[in-house]
């Protein structure tokens, strides 16, 4: 495999229990095959990120959760998309 940093950074993130990367402001985020790609780069606050499903099924990247290191359960992930709701809504 040829060394670049985005191989690196897929190799980091993965050994570390991660999906990809978030922008936190923007909610913009990429998997581990499209890191440094879709936003042409990624940003110097991008954070490592967990993919979970949205209500409709499609992926979603996010740095909501406390404890990032740790994959986020099912339950999680539905109060996570509850409190959506109600902040979409207000």
């Amino acid at each position: 495999m040829k060394m670049t940093v985005k191989n690196i950074l897929a190799e980091y993130l993965t050994s570390r229990g991660f999906d990809g990367l978030c922008h936190p402001e923007t909610e913009c985020g990429c998997g581990l095959e499209d890191l440094i790609g879709p936003c042409e780069g990624a940003q110097g606050d991008c954070q490592p990120a967990h993919r979970i499903q949205d209500p409709e099924g499609d992926p979603w990247y996010t740095t909501a959760f406390v404890d990032l290191a740790r994959r986020p359960t099912k339950e999680e992930v539905q109060k996570y998309w509850e409190k959506e709701r109600e902040r979409r809504m207000s």
